[in-house]
């Protein structure tokens, strides 16, 4: 039975972690749909992200 209760605590507590980012992420496309600086600043955070730290990789 506790096994049970265990098992039981962790299901809930994944699917609210799930609850809670399907929450960001509809908030988030609501306001990239509104906002067209807010997605240029996040196509530029990616564009970023993209090239790494140190740049892009050596090409092969």
């Amino acid at each position: 039975m506790e096994l049970l209760g265990t098992i039981l605590r962790y299901v809930f507590a994944i699917a609210g972690m799930a609850a809670v980012a399907y929450i960001a992420w509809k908030i988030v496309n609501r306001q990239e749909a509104k906002d067209a600086a807010f997605q240029k600043k996040l196509d530029d955070d990616d564009e970023r992200a993209a090239k790494g730290r140190f740049g892009p990789p050596p090409k092969l």
